[in-house]
Formats: C-alpha cells, structure tokens, sequence
C-alpha cells in the first residue's frame, strides 16, 4: 500500500474514549452536534455500506443516529455466522464495529466505533475502540473554511462529550507521524497501552491525562492555543494545519512537546524508547 496523496485541505479529527459510548448520551449529543454545525449535510444523513447499501437516518428524530450505529456496528454477516455455527461463539465475542456516516455533500464523513470492551487486544498493542473520527475532505464545509469549521465542530465534541484523548489535523500529518512507511503500511503509532500516537494541530487531553500531566503545565504550554476545556485542555500547535510541515510549526511542536513530556507521545525515530500513559482501565 502506497501513502495516499493528500491535498492540504484535507483534515482529520478524532476523539477517542475510555468508555463503552453506548452505555451513555454520547451519540445522541453527536446527533446534535452534527445537525447543529452541518445542517445541509445532515439533511441526507445515513449509514454507508456500499453504493447499494446506504441507510438513512432521520436526523431529526431524537435517538435515530444512536439506533442506526449500534445495529450497523453489530451487524455480522453470514461468513460470521457460519463459523459460529462450526465453531461456535469466540471468546471475546462483543459489541464492537464502526458505522460511517454520510450526508448530501462529499465534503465530511464521520465514522463511529464502538467496543463493549473499553481496552482491546490489538495485536501485541492496546486499542481504545470507541470513537469519533471526522473526515473532511475539501477547502470548504458548509459553506466555511474547512479548518475554522473543522476547529469549531471539534472543540464542541471534546467540551460534550469529554472524550479521554483527541486530535485535529491535517490527514497528511496524522500519516506521516503514525503510519509506517511503506511497503508495509499499519498504524504503528496506535498503542494506547504504551503512548498516544502524537502530538498535531489541535489536542485535546481529557481527564487521566490531565491528571498525569498536571493542569498547570498543560495549561502553560507554549504553544499557539491553550484552554481549559470540559475536564481537560485544548492545546493548539499552531494556527494553520496546512503548515505542519514547516520549520516554524515543528519548532513549536518539538517545544510544546518537552514541556508536556516527550515520553507521551510515540514517534517514529524512537519507536521502542520508553513511553507512559494513564492507567485506561483503572
């Protein structure tokens, strides 16, 4: 697999929890959200599975979207079904899937995961697998600059939603910092057991990772942003995605980076140094 060829307005979000999301209000406040920032787009909303497989979901119908993801990341096919029936159920069966969700313009897709279990075995890697990832794919967002719009709509999930981690940035970034290089190509900055995958344009760090980083430092970094946010921080790179590359942004990084830790974040010139996190589960 070859590395995707991403344009400078292509951006990504993503929140990620310490909780099954089922169990509370999480995807109804997600309906909300996304009605509220994306009218227009939310009009046509449905689960995607295929050009000949696509769900609609009455946006306007309290409860829909929650109803709609929860059967679509359950569903098993019959592949599923038939080794169940010669095999029997596996150990671990659960919950656990994602749903993507799109509306009437390309310009966003969101796509959902959820696990009964909070922290998964990912191979030798711990995966936290309930989350939020926003995909925006083009210069402008119902009708704004995709950056400002993609800023807003994040901020506003971290502050509803109180997720345990979260990052917003360019696509290109995110792939450069936690995706091998090729030929072989796998997420090898995700490993939620030993660090978090990086540090971007925009981060959120919820409540365990504020407590172990400490407020007071999170809250004066050096960086372009910084504020308290729910019951955790919102630390901003820089200003503009688009220049993650650049001199200045990766002096800001590598400063806001050893003010926070650098033995958070993972990195692909040091892969196996030693690295700390919260305790997930405790």
């Amino acid at each position: 697999m070859t590395t995707p060829r991403f344009s400078e307005t292509d951006l990504d979000g993503e929140v990620v929890f310490d909780r099954y999301i089922v169990d509370g209000d999480e995807l109804d406040v997600l309906q909300t959200v996304l009605v509220t920032a994306a009218p227009r787009w939310s009009s046509r909303l449905r689960i995607w599975k295929g050009p000949r497989d696509q769900r609609a979901i009455d946006a306007s119908r309290p409860g829909a979207l929650r109803e709609a993801v929860l059967a679509a990341a359950s569903e098993r096919g019959p592949t599923y079904a038939a080794l169940v029936r010669a095999h029997g159920r596996p150990a671990m069966e659960r919950i656990s899937g994602s749903a993507e969700l799109r509306g009437s313009t390309g310009d966003l897709v969101v796509v959902v995961a959820l696990d009964e279990m909070v922290v998964s075995p990912l191979g030798d890697r711990k995966n936290l697998g309930n989350g939020i990832d926003l995909q925006v794919r083009g210069a402008r967002v119902q009708g704004r600059p995709g950056n400002e719009w993609l800023r807003e709509l994040f901020t506003a999930l971290c502050q509803q939603l109180s997720p345990a981690w979260g990052w917003a940035g360019s696509a290109a970034e995110y792939w450069a910092k936690a995706i091998s290089d090729p030929p072989r190509t796998e997420a090898v900055g995700r490993d939620f057991g030993r660090h978090l995958p990086g540090l971007f344009w925009l981060n959120f760090f919820g409540r365990r990772l504020t407590s172990m980083i400490g407020e007071s430092r999170l809250l004066s970094a050096p960086a372009d942003s910084v504020a308290p946010l729910d019951a955790g921080v919102l630390v901003g790179v820089a200003s503009d995605p688009a220049q993650w590359a650049s001199r200045d942004y990766q002096v800001s990084e590598t400063r806001v980076r050893r003010h926070l830790g650098d033995e958070l974040f993972f990195t692909k010139a040091q892969p196996d140094r030693p690295t700390t996190v919260p305790d997930w589960e405790g």
